[in-house]
């Protein structure tokens, strides 16, 4: 019997993978305690033709050593801890899930912008402490005084750009890849990287990380933004360089900072970027919602079982 593999997953059951899967007459198998590591992957996943993938790392080593394994897929968008290359030469199907969690990652990053331009966590943070008024983090500025950056423009950031255009944001946009009208559908400004840099008081990260994009934002490009302006980064955390990050908030060259990723996660307990009361830290939950993380596993699964049944998964990256 053909089987399908879940290397690892942070879901609370996989009742909607043992529904799609079984009922079309396949064997489906989880990985516990979940795999880290290549080594994890090889060692358990041996005698799988499909492999249903979160975090584990899928390398050229992972393919070759499974040569039973004939496709690979991702619980998500970002194919980071997948190698595309090394599956198109051993001829390994790929396939993700493009269309999950749009509205609710767009959702997260408008909510700390709103939140970081009204000043709410610092004013959180002195009531806390028994303090009380608005003036010592003034000035508020309306959003209508405001432009919002949107580094890479694919569906999370034109989302993104219809909701916060709906709260007066003025909206530019940086996608080397895009065409003009692509911009002038959402009525977004597109600009080069500099120019979004220097123009923007809020500059949000929706980049996939690829070697061009990796500490995209480090000390120089930090330096190069407007002083006091606001950084969020719901994209992946290497795009961002931590410590660079750490000395502008410092320095106050940045006025706050929105994190849903980070290079190391869970971020160490000794991070600095704990102690700052204009930064707003979450542990990656920014894709969660129950409605988006249903239609994740559902058509994760729903590419393993059609590929089995001799079908292209719709998603097909490679």
């Amino acid at each position: 019997m053909k089987k399908v593999i879940i290397t690892d997953h942070g879901f609370p059951n996989i009742d909607f993978e043992r529904r799609i899967i079984e009922s079309a007459g396949f064997e489906l198998e989880t990985v516990q305690p979940i795999c880290k590591t290549e080594d994890d992957v090889i060692r358990t996943c041996g005698n799988a033709d499909v492999l249903l993938v979160q975090w584990a790392p899928v390398t050229r080593r992972v393919l070759e050593a499974l040569p039973n394994v004939r496709c690979i897929v991702r619980y998500g968008v970002g194919v980071n801890n997948f190698d595309l290359e090394a599956a198109k030469d051993l001829k390994v199907v790929a396939a993700n899930v493009p269309d999950f969690c749009v509205e609710e990652v767009a959702n997260h990053a408008l909510a700390m912008i709103l939140s970081l331009c009204r000043r709410i966590p610092q004013d959180h943070a002195q009531i806390l402490q028994g303090g009380w008024g608005v003036n010592p983090f003034r000035p508020i500025p309306a959003p209508t005084d405001l432009t919002l950056g949107l580094v890479s423009f694919g569906k999370i950031a034109r989302n993104l750009a219809r909701k916060a255009a709906a709260f007066g944001f003025n909206i530019v946009a940086h996608d080397p890849f895009l065409k003009p009208e692509a911009f002038a559908e959402c009525n977004v400004k597109p600009v080069g990287f500099k120019e979004l840099l220097a123009k923007s008081d809020i500059v949000s990260l929706h980049c996939p990380l690829v070697n061009e994009t990796t500490h995209l934002m480090n000390k120089d490009t930090l330096a190069e933004m407007k002083r006091g302006a606001i950084l969020i980064n719901t994209s992946r955390g290497p795009v961002v360089d931590e410590p660079a990050l750490i000395e502008a908030l410092r320095s106050g060259q940045l006025g706050g900072a929105g994190l849903d990723v980070f290079e190391v996660e869970p971020l160490p307990a000794g991070s600095p970027l704990r102690e700052f009361n204009n930064v707003i830290l979450t542990s990656h939950a920014a894709s969660v919602s129950e409605k988006a993380v249903d239609m994740l596993q559902t058509k994760a699964a729903e590419a393993a079982r059609d590929f089995l049944l001799g079908k292209d998964p719709v998603s097909r990256l490679v």
